[in-house]
């Protein structure tokens, strides 16, 4: 019987150890607006595969505040500090950057380091940290041909050890530890091979710290275990203060390096007109913030076509001194560039590409260009706050060419019980059906929305005229509104009068029209400027070019390391493109999620709708 119960005993050991084993393998992450699970798996560096292999309730889709596990991979990251490796850690009920860090025998500040979005708003239980895991110091051996080389290790390998001494000529053991200031018994404890008081030349010697130094070592030590431990608030005031005292005074100026396929080996006039303009409303910046007061030194590269390496320019030591670098236009140059900034802690503005995985894990990266799947979390909480009561009508057609934004908000609208139907577009345009098709799915007294599954030209061209004929006297309707896409501000032109009388809107992460003051003003200053008018595209790149520029020079003029706390709080109205950046998670880049609507209203007027201002 005493075996058998041994043996239950053996056996509940292993599966508590086995359990303990399970729950280290994977930990918590809390889904929030925008995430997938691409982006999930780019975030902590594994596939969509495990992800789902763990949770196998996502192969149809996730939530916004589902928990999902994420299997737990130590893996090689050169943000977190003075490590060869990180871990994820989820922060649980009750604990607090002190406890965290003598759970992992690294210092809070260490683990804010790592972790730039982390802050005192947000830490709390359910949010994931990264945490730096330090690398392991092994023994340096002794030179061949020693004595202590050849030596076992006994109890005296304990002693604390200050430095080593290579044996000059002449010095003895009294010369020695008086050299130090320790006696002479303390030198021989620590090295039990010297039998005599001369020493052999060129031979190495432990020198420990004193009996004295030890014991103030000993108090100090104590005196801080006894202490109480700093708060979350005092941890994170101090990393603050720490940040802004990294900051290079010796330049009174700003460094920016700004790097452009200008393509002067190879003409491309629209991808090369493209990139000139961009600098040309850069430099309307640059000469606009001088006015006031600011001083840059600008230098500009040369990146070449999406063939060519930025490996020259990067090893060159040039972009070593910038304080903050600009570009480029391809995804191959842009690694590049992300690898380079974080290991030389420079932010990183990318202005055009979305499709960045490098926003995941480098804090100093700046993506301009809204991702979309964030891009679209943020449509859909912008459009309930817009149409409060609305009846949303999808009309679908052949092209279909937004079917995932259609998705994601039909999943959004059901999230918030709002009613939605489905009409085909030749529906929509049969004079003889339409009327009794759509009397059935309108609602009196709501928001009757229409949105069509197509941003084509085509798809829109062919609703306006029919909704248009809806609207009179002769149909007894409710009231509508049609909502679209941003392609809808390249070819409004050609039906404006149309897309006013419907009351259309559209979302857009940048639009410009000559009817506002600030599109405007830039519009007559480039042509004070360069003699001609801006190309007739969207995005309007002189715009984009003056709206980083002047953003992101003013930030880092004004707030330095501390560029990416402040960067939403500097007041001013963008001629084109808005900023709100967020962090993808507290160790990843910055992502804009600046999201417009645009309203072309029946009395002829544009507004350019900005809910962080309502």
């Amino acid at each position: 019987m005493k075996r058998i119960a041994q043996l239950f005993i053996f056996v509940a050991i292993l599966l508590a150890a086995s359990a303990a084993n399970a729950q280290e393998a994977h930990f918590i992450h809390t889904v929030s607006k925008g995430q997938t699970l691409y982006s999930i798996s780019r975030m902590y560096q594994t596939t969509v595969k495990d992800l789902i292999d763990l949770n196998p309730e996502c192969i149809a889709n996730i939530s916004v505040g589902q928990k999902i596990k994420i299997p737990q991979v130590q893996t090689s990251n050169s943000t977190a500090q003075n490590s060869d490796s990180v871990i994820y850690h989820t922060i649980k009920q009750g604990e607090t950057l002190y406890r965290l860090g003598k759970m992992y025998n690294i210092t809070p500040q260490e683990i804010c380091a790592a972790n730039p979005g982390l802050s005192i708003s947000n830490f709390r239980s359910g949010e994931v940290i990264m945490i730096p895991l330090h690398k392991k110091v092994e023994a340096r051996p002794a030179p061949q041909g020693t004595v202590e080389s050849e030596r076992t290790s006994t109890a005296h390998d304990t002693i604390p050890i200050r430095t080593i001494h290579k044996v000059k000529k002449g010095e003895t053991v009294y010369r020695l530890a008086h050299t130090y200031g320790i006696t002479v018994d303390e030198l021989r404890a620590a090295n039990p091979q010297i039998e005599k008081d001369k020493l052999k030349k060129n031979s190495l010697v432990k020198i420990p710290y004193s009996k004295a130094e030890i014991e103030s070592m000993r108090r100090t030590e104590q005196a801080q275990s006894q202490a109480q431990p700093q708060s979350n608030a005092e941890i994170f005031e101090r990393a603050i203060q720490e940040r802004a005292s990294q900051r290079d005074d010796s330049f009174s100026g700003i460094r920016v390096a700004v790097i452009l396929p200008f393509m002067l080996d190879s003409y491309s006039p629209n991808e090369q007109g493209r990139m000139v303009e961009y600098y040309e409303g850069f430099l309307m910046a640059v000469e606009e913030l001088k006015e006031q007061g600011y001083s840059f030194e600008i230098n500009t590269y040369d990146s070449g076509n999406a063939n060519s390496s930025l490996e020259p320019l990067l090893s060159s030591g040039e972009l070593d001194r910038m304080d903050l670098i600009i570009g480029a236009l391809y995804p191959s140059h842009n690694k590049q560039l992300a690898d380079f900034a974080k290991s030389k802690e420079i932010p990183l503005v990318i202005p055009f590409t979305s499709k960045e995985d490098e926003i995941f894990r480098n804090p100093m990266v700046y993506v301009v260009n809204t991702m979309q799947s964030y891009f679209y979390s943020e449509v859909i909480d912008h459009f309930t706050v817009q149409f409060p009561n609305a009846n949303v009508i999808f009309v679908s057609d052949s092209l279909n060419n937004k079917k995932e934004f259609v998705g994601a908000l039909t999943e959004g609208l059901d999230a918030r019980l709002v009613p939605h139907s489905t009409i085909t577009l030749g529906q929509l345009i049969d004079s003889e059906t339409n009327e009794a098709t759509l009397k059935e799915i309108m609602k009196e007294g709501m928001d009757n929305v229409f949105i069509p599954t197509s941003s084509s030209e085509v798809t829109l061209g062919t609703m306006l005229p029919t909704l248009i004929l809806l609207n009179n006297d002769t149909i007894d309707l409710p009231d509508y509104k049609l909502f679209g896409y941003p392609e809808w501000q390249i070819y409004a032109g050609n039906m404006r009068s149309q897309i006013y009388e419907v009351n259309t809107f559209f979302y857009a992460s940048f639009f410009s029209h000559y009817t506002l003051p600030e599109a405007s003003r830039f519009q007559n200053e480039y042509i004070r400027w360069y003699n001609r008018s801006p190309q007739n595209i969207y995005p309007r790149y002189g715009m984009l070019g003056y709206d980083t520029g002047y953003t992101f020079l003013l930030a880092i003029s004004k707030y330095g390391n501390n560029m990416d706390i402040n960067i939403n709080n500097l007041g001013i109205t963008p001629v084109q493109t808005g900023f709100k950046f967020e962090r993808v998670n507290n160790w990843g880049g910055m992502v804009n999620k600046k999201i417009y609507f645009v309203n072309y209203t029946p009395t002829f007027t544009i507004e350019k709708i900005d809910f962080d201002k309502r």
